[in-house]
């Protein structure tokens, strides 16, 4: 296969053309390696890959072997119907498609021995979540939406708005159609960066920096599912017909309408929820029971344990005014947090990791001022580096 020949194709000369019909086909390593080299020598030609890759997904669907002529006709029309409707809906902004052609091509490539999996079955979110590549980008300059395989929308803003609507996602000035939204979505929010996003049900959530949610980009009649690695406070559209679960890899919580924090990064050895309204049920993985929480009450999950305690739920959801309260918290944890909130590495020398300390820091202040009002507090002296990285040790 030659490169060239695709420097001036459209969505409609891809869907004619038998090698990306295989690429579609087969998802071989090969074949997907070449069409990304293609996008990256001619970058104009991204758009119209992912226009003919998503016109393609959504109009043909196999059997477990192979299609017969009239199967053939059968999703050549299918697609000509998408086509029209999207046309309609895009104001004639859509190509039309050479109908005959792309089903000449399929019938070609069909004549390969092929398997198919004849179940449009979606994944379970947390097979799904955890089956991705570790989060080792959270040091990245901006927060990232993955709305699919081919269409990541980067957001560059220090604290970004993404909401579900009716005529698609809006995510800070970037309008994504639903129909180009894969099965499950991504939000990945890196050190530094905050997120607000509404789900399709009108729930609210507030995403800390270092954290990546998992979701669908519409929930289904039955539940409202999505999984959360980091911290977020979140607002739940209240729906007794369909309980909305927030799922770990330490614990489900399920509830029907109420407000609460989840801290669970898969980092930390402790996860926790805060109940500020309403209840929720907890379900860690390393128990059968169901443990029930109340407002004003903070579970914190270990490994095999967990304790209950009363607390003042406002504190922990401070983070989301830029402030930080912390009562009798060693110095270990106060470092972490700041990491993430400010994406900026700092080091902290074992001998007074254990500090503890309680106070209030306004995070809306650069990091030397606060290292500066923590050094006043703990006795400690701070350093930084040239790279911008900061190393904490004991006063002597």
């Amino acid at each position: 296969m030659q490169i060239e020949k695709y420097k001036n194709y459209t969505a409609t000369d891809f869907l004619k053309d038998k090698d990306f019909l295989r690429w579609q086909l087969l998802c071989g390593e090969e074949d997907t390696l070449f069409w990304n080299d293609v996008v990256e020598k001619y970058p104009v030609l991204r758009l119209p890959v992912e226009e003919a890759v998503t016109l393609y997904k959504e109009s043909i669907r196999f059997n477990d072997f192979s299609m017969s002529h009239s199967e053939i006709s059968e999703s050549a029309v299918s697609l000509q119907n998408q086509i029209r409707h999207k046309k309609k809906k895009r104001a004639s902004k859509r190509i039309a498609l050479a109908i005959s052609a792309v089903a000449a091509s399929i019938a070609i490539i069909l004549s390969l021995p092929l398997l198919f999996n004849k179940n449009d079955h979606v994944q379970d979110i947390s097979t799904f979540a955890q089956a991705l590549p570790d989060n080792n980008n959270l040091y990245s300059s901006d927060t990232k939406l993955i709305v699919s395989e081919n269409n990541t929308v980067v957001l560059n803003s220090s604290e970004s708005s993404i909401q579900y609507e009716e005529e698609g996602i809006k995510a800070d000035d970037n309008l994504i159609l639903k129909e180009e939204s894969a099965s499950y979505n991504q939000l990945i929010t890196p050190y530094g960066k905050r997120s607000v996003i509404t789900f399709s049900d009108g729930t609210k959530a507030w995403v800390n920096a270092g954290s990546r949610l998992v979701y669908p980009s519409e929930f289904d009649k039955r539940k409202r599912e999505i999984y959360v690695d980091g911290e977020i406070y979140i607002e739940v559209s209240e729906d007794k017909k369909r309980p909305f679960v927030i799922k770990t890899r330490q614990m489900n919580i399920e509830v029907l309408g109420t407000k609460f924090n989840v801290s669970a990064y898969e980092a930390d050895k402790v996860n926790s929820v805060v109940l500020l309204s309403g209840s929720v049920s907890i379900s860690p993985n390393t128990s059968n029971k169901n443990i029930i929480l109340k407002p004003d009450q903070k579970y914190s999950g270990f490994e095999d344990s967990h304790t209950i305690e009363n607390v003042d739920a406002d504190i922990y959801i401070l983070w989301t005014q830029r402030l930080y309260q912390f009562e009798s918290e060693k110095l270990a944890n106060i470092v972490t947090r700041l990491e993430r909130y400010y994406g900026i590495r700092i080091e902290c020398d074992a001998a007074i990791a254990g500090l503890k300390c309680s106070g209030k820091l306004d995070l809306k202040d650069d990091m030397n001022k606060l290292l500066e009002e923590l050094s006043r507090a703990l006795h400690v002296t701070y350093l930084q580096n040239s790279d911008v990285s900061y190393m904490i040790n004991a006063r002597y």
